[in-house]
């Protein structure tokens, strides 16, 4: 018994150093990778919108994405991951540190944003929709204008 405690024990500490070993560049790959999710999911939603019968599933299936990936935000940018800080490219502006507080509130109201999103996908009802969408978009300019470098 006590071997498979230690094995355990083991286990845990290696899975702990393992997740503290992730450098600067996969924080920023996972980011954007985060990202793509979002983008992807926003730009389906788009996309479907400007049909003659938007597929509501897929609405749905988007708007939950999103909403699931939109408050984890804030922790996608750890100190050490911004512009001229890693050897990947990224867009991240100083900003995102020197202003957290500004930063974190246009997180915030992302994720508030997106959960509106979501709860107007989910009642189907297509104008209620699309004016979440329009102000989920709005949230996402507003944070790219500030913390964002242009591409």
């Amino acid at each position: 018994m006590r071997s498979i405690k230690l094995l355990v024990s083991g286990l845990i500490l290696a899975g702990a150093v393992a997740v503290h070993a992730a450098t600067p560049d996969d924080a920023v790959n996972a980011r954007k990778a985060n990202f793509k999710q979002i983008g992807g999911a926003a730009k389906g939603t788009g996309d479907t919108l400007k049909t003659a019968t938007p597929d509501l599933a897929l609405i749905k299936k988007n708007a939950a994405t999103i909403a699931s990936l939109a408050p984890k935000v804030p922790t996608w940018f750890p100190a050490g991951t911004g512009i001229g800080k890693v050897s990947v490219k990224t867009g991240a502006k100083a900003e995102i540190w020197s202003d957290s507080a500004g930063f974190k509130l246009a997180a915030a109201n992302f994720a508030k944003a997106a959960g509106e999103f979501k709860v107007a996908a989910d009642s189907g009802n297509l104008d209620a929709i699309k004016a979440k969408m329009g102000a989920l978009g709005g949230t996402c300019k507003a944070c790219h204008d500030k913390y964002r470098e242009k591409d």
